[in-house]
């Protein structure tokens, strides 16, 4: 018996004041995403849209949009705790890598009862569609933004496998329902997935595949981590969620999905599929993605729960529920990403920037030039190459904190000498880029200069001493002022 309940979730969510659920009939044609988007910017709570016009299924939308509900989704106190259990795994003197951990089957102890575990029944096929009886239309799929021509799942989970090996690839791509029996997937050229469909179409076999829609948190948590090639995320969420997720076989393909899903579709985007020709498709951060050629899936099976409820994760502007968690990813695997770069202390992307485009890195600064061997390395990252805009800090400046970012960059940077650029692979995502062949990225060097890297001595901060601070801070009730501002 699986052991999730998204209906007991949004129960405890009720109760927490975390969910609000809306009764009046509402149109999944940009006025659900509208409502969501203010829900969003306001950091307010998951949504559940009960009367959904022409369908018969619930939307859920903003699930995620909070550290609260992330926290209380995978059962801990605080998001400390999800990177406390990832840190486990990057202990010193540890002769395993991280990335080694995470392929196949994880192989120490305390990851083995982390694996999935495989269940003969779940309750996402309690209701089996077939054939003649799949319909798509009946899935209320959003439109979020009006340019857009598709109603698109924006919180699927792509599961497939590679051609001749078990190796399984998850991940998260919008899908766009194309008729009652289709759908495009919009991943990018670097995606898993492309690279699997590519060696499908050389051996001309037909690429099986399974959109999954809902199940526990941790599953479509897993799926948007930045991890790199050939991790398995099933055993990331297990990691997560801290047990193990359960998994069920398809009933037409050999491919285990979380057992717990709500909703899942089965096919294949067969070698001599045609492509389809995607319209813009909304993005987290406020923009659109430009038209594009899209691979289709002809899906033979629909699988659900007897009341299935369809999530979304609107797309929209800064606060918007991927953004929040693709920041909330990134800082968990902070400490991976550190395993692979020893001087990096600490990194923040901003939320305006949808967690995606710009970052702030603070390192332990020994040697000139190290800021641009730091940027490179980061650049290197699979999970990092499209951040287009990176601002290097020493240790002690807070990451998180646009003023103290902005002192350093105004206290250390000659523009002719600290801001470098790079070429590298595009970004199809990002809405500045001037070409989809070759992307530049930048870094700005705002650490102090060592002498190997400058004319003259980087001047010493003019801050007050510590004995005037504590004279000021014990007769600051006998100034007849309010409030102590905070000291720098």
């Amino acid at each position: 018996m699986s052991s999730y309940s998204l209906a007991d979730f949004l129960e405890e969510l009720g109760q927490a004041g975390e969910l609000v659920r809306i009764s009046p009939e509402v149109d999944p044609a940009l006025e659900i995403a509208a409502v969501t988007e203010r829900v969003g910017l306001a950091s307010g709570p998951a949504l559940l849209f009960g009367t959904v016009r022409g369908h018969s299924i619930p939307v859920l939308a903003n699930l995620l949009g909070s550290e609260a509900r992330i926290c209380r989704a995978l059962g801990v106190d605080c998001l400390a705790d999800v990177a406390v259990r990832i840190a486990e795994m990057t202990r010193p003197g540890d002769p395993e890598s991280w990335f080694e951990k995470l392929r196949a089957v994880p192989a120490r102890a305390e990851l083995k009862r982390l694996a999935p575990r495989t269940v003969r029944s779940g309750i996402c096929q309690q209701v089996v569609r077939l054939g003649g009886d799949v319909d798509l239309r009946q899935i209320p799929a959003l439109q979020s933004r009006p340019l857009e021509r598709d109603r698109v799942a924006t919180a699927a989970q792509i599961v497939s496998s590679a051609a001749g090996s078990p190796e399984k690839a998850i991940g998260r791509c919008d899908v766009c329902l194309v008729d009652r029996d289709r759908v495009a997937l919009a991943w990018l050229p670097h995606d898993d997935h492309a690279r699997l469909l590519a060696e499908y179409a050389r051996r001309r076999e037909p690429m099986p595949l399974a959109v999954v829609l809902g199940g526990h948190p941790a599953a479509l948590l897993a799926a948007m981590a930045p991890l790199p090639p050939n991790a398995d995320r099933t055993a990331f969420a297990g990691l997560l969620r801290g047990k193990p997720l359960e998994t069920v076989r398809c009933r037409t393909l050999d491919l285990e999905i979380d057992a717990d899903a709500e909703i899942v579709l089965e096919g294949t985007i067969g070698p001599e599929e045609p492509l389809y020709d995607s319209g813009p498709l909304g993005l987290p951060g406020g923009f659109y993605r430009a038209p594009h050629s899209a691979p289709v899936m002809r899906v033979a099976a629909v699988t659900h729960r007897a009341n299935p409820i369809f999530p979304a994760m609107v797309p929209g502007y800064a606060g918007d529920e991927a953004s929040a968690v693709a920041g909330v990813l990134h800082r968990w695997l902070l400490p991976l990403v550190r395993t692979q770069i020893p001087e990096l202390v600490d990194y923040d992307f901003p939320l305006a920037a949808a967690s995606r485009y710009c970052g702030v890195v603070a390192i332990r600064k020994d040697y000139a030039g190290q800021g641009r061997k730091l940027a490179s390395a980061l650049w290197g990252m699979a999970s990092l190459m499209h951040v287009k805009l990176w601002v290097i800090v020493d240790d002690g400046v807070d990451v998180a904190d646009a003023a103290s970012v902005w002192s350093a960059v105004s206290a250390h940077v000659a523009p002719e000498r600290d801001v470098f650029v790079q070429q590298g692979p595009p970004d199809l995502l990002d809405p500045a880029a001037a070409t989809a062949v070759i992307a530049s990225r930048m870094a700005i060097d705002a650490t102090a200069k060592l002498p190997a890297e400058s004319l003259r001595e980087t001047p010493a901060r003019a801050g007050m001493s510590e004995e005037i601070g504590r004279l000021v801070s014990s007769r600051w009730s006998q100034y007849g002022l309010r409030q102590a501002p905070p000291r720098k």
